[in-house]
């Protein structure tokens, strides 16, 4: 039989099949094919499916994308003739399914426990080591605002355990998210204390004698006179960790009890926040941008119980205001956080020259649009603001209350004239400060017909709740949420009144009549109580009904004078009306 050229040409149905074959048969490429595949298949089944599991992110859902991705990866490099093609194509998608689980996951969980790309943590475990090595058991270091770094101690010098001890005490209070930590005499002891979403904890209390050095140890380490015990001072530290760079703020004064300290964390952060997301509901919003539209001139009245916000809230509303197009001047007892285009001015209590009303005179003289005074009731700062010569200047007036009756009242004493008061004011805005329910341990559940009514939902209309848990199941076993680390919250929103003025309110609040006046904004422009607010956040499953009955409780009665007398018993929260 004669072979003819036309018979030695492949079928074109056998090309894959052969090259196929050729790509399968060439040694390197299935070790190429093992060593792509193999890393993944590591990542699914040890990083993963655990992790998943352990933060409760859709296990099924990502357990199926993962396994799916890498057979058909196995599928592509083994069906698609082109090795070349098909091999990089299957390190794609494992890649993209890998990076995609990365953004999934990451805001989902605890920031320390976030992925690190770059190998950060590894950088960070090595420089502990080697912090180790040379000092015992020291992990970090300190410096002050203008860098200058404090050397950590050796094993034998007296410092060695002071410098552990302040370590201790704000490393353990870092995975707890707190954002402040306060040492406090007592009569055999130091307290200590954290803040984590607004609410106070306490913690073990420190020997009397260690918590001394340890306020001095800090306050050398910020360029502060340790000689003075009794004089508030300030001072910026910078904690480092490895790569890890953490802000301090702290604030020691000191009286016959001893000195205390309070250390605020990353307190610029926690002042950082637009006001669009500060948590007012819809009419408040605008209620305030109505209440100042084309408004040149008057006062805002900013209230919050101390530790609740208030300068963060004050902040948040100046910064509405563009600083290019006005002149914007603060006058603040301390300067915590600088705004782009404002001028911060601190006033210096220390100073006999001038008290704060003569300081915030002196700022409006410099011909500001919007002037923001932190103090209101400081005597005479009240007078400034309604002064006739300060017309052409709109005031952010702060005040230390929850209340906005007695926010009002305030100003109406601090001005001195209540008819010039009422005419000037524009706005109140109220702020009390709820936890948000963690999103991965909150348990809903059905609320009753008195609660539904409550939260204003019609008869017989079913309404899910949710109420704070801080526990999940991890393989059949009922452990702390990771997320919230036990507590069933995480973060915090504010929930306010806005009270926006017109000529006949004014007309009535001009006659000292502060409830009166109340009475009449309220019905004039229906706006939301502050209790609205926070039940409004009930419903939308932001916040829990507990928490809202524990942040509007009746405040405690004073304990009687006599020290023989037993403290009353604890009233249980008021049901939110």
């Amino acid at each position: 039989m004669v072979l003819s050229a036309d018979m030695l040409v492949p079928m074109p149905g056998l090309l894959a099949e052969q090259a196929s074959a050729v790509h399968l048969l060439s040694f390197y490429k299935p070790i190429l094919i093992v060593l792509g595949a193999t890393p993944y298949a590591w990542l699914i089944s040890s990083v993963i499916d655990k992790d998943v599991r352990y933060y409760h992110l859709n296990e099924k859902g990502w357990n199926a994308l993962t396994v799916g991705t890498l057979l058909i990866g196995l599928a592509a490099v083994l069906l698609i003739p082109w090795f070349w093609l098909g091999f990089p194509l299957m390190l794609v998608m494992y890649a993209s399914v890998s990076y995609a689980y990365w953004k999934y996951r990451d805001p989902k969980v605890p920031e320390a426990k976030r992925f690190d790309l770059f190998a950060g943590k590894w950088r960070e475990r090595a420089a502990q080591r080697k912090a180790a090595k040379a000092f015992g058991v020291v992990t970090a270091s300190y410096a002050d605002s203008k860098g200058n770094r404090q050397i950590p101690p050796q094993k034998d010098s007296p410092l060695f355990e002071v410098h552990l001890a302040t370590e201790q005490i704000i490393l353990s209070a870092l995975p707890l998210r707190a954002s402040r930590i306060d040492l406090t005499p007592g009569a055999n002891a130091h307290q200590s204390s954290v803040v984590i979403d607004s609410v106070r904890l306490a913690r073990e209390a420190v020997p009397s004698d260690l918590a001394a050095q340890m306020i001095d140890y800090l306050k050398t380490a910020a360029g502060l006179d340790t000689k003075d015990r009794r004089k508030r001072v300030r001072g910026a530290v910078k904690m480092s960790i490895g790569n890890a760079k953490i802000n301090l703020l702290l604030t020691a004064w000191g009286a016959s009890a001893g000195q205390t300290m309070r250390i605020d964390i990353e307190r610029e952060k926690q002042l950082t926040l637009a006001w669009e997301n500060l948590g007012l509901l819809a009419p408040q919003v605008d209620a305030i941008t109505q209440g100042l539209a084309d408004v040149k001139e008057g006062v805002v009245l900013v209230a919050a119980a101390p530790g609740q916000g208030l300068t963060a809230l004050a902040y948040s509303l100046l910064a509405r205001h563009d600083s290019y197009t006005n002149n914007i001047k603060t006058l603040e007892r301390f300067v915590e956080r600088k705004l782009e285009g404002i001028d911060h001015v601190e006033w210096d209590s220390a100073d006999a020259s001038a008290d704060f009303a003569t300081k915030l005179q002196s700022v409006v003289r410099r011909g500001p649009d919007i002037v923001l005074a932190s103090d209101l009731t400081d005597p005479g700062a009240g007078q400034v603001l309604v002064h006739p010569n300060n017309t052409g200047v709109l005031f952010y007036a702060l005040l230390p209350t929850d209340n906005s009756q007695v926010a009002i009242a305030t100003y109406l004493k601090a001005a001195g004239d209540p008819k010039s008061a009422a005419a000037r004011l524009r706005l109140v805005v109220t702020q009390r400060l709820v936890r948000t329910l963690c999103p991965e341990c909150r348990q809903p559940y059905q609320a009753t017909p008195e609660q539904a009514k409550r939260l204003g939902v019609a008869d017989g209309k079913a309404l899910q709740l949710f109420r704070a848990s801080g526990k999940v199941q991890s393989k059949n076993e009922i452990i702390a949420c990771p997320a919230c680390q036990g507590t069933g919250f995480i973060g915090i929103t504010g929930v306010f009144e806005v009270l926006r003025m017109n000529d006949s309110t004014a007309a009535i609040l001009a006659t000292g009549d502060t409830a009166g006046a109340y009475t009449a904004i309220r019905r004039a422009f229906k706006t939301p109580t502050a209790q609205d607010c926070g039940l409004a956040k009930v419903r939308s499953g932001v916040t829990s009904l507990e928490e809202i009955a524990r942040v509007f409780a009746p405040k405690a009665p004073p304990k009687p004078a006599t020290a023989a007398t037993q403290a009353p018993a604890a009233k249980a929260p008021a049901k939110p009306r």
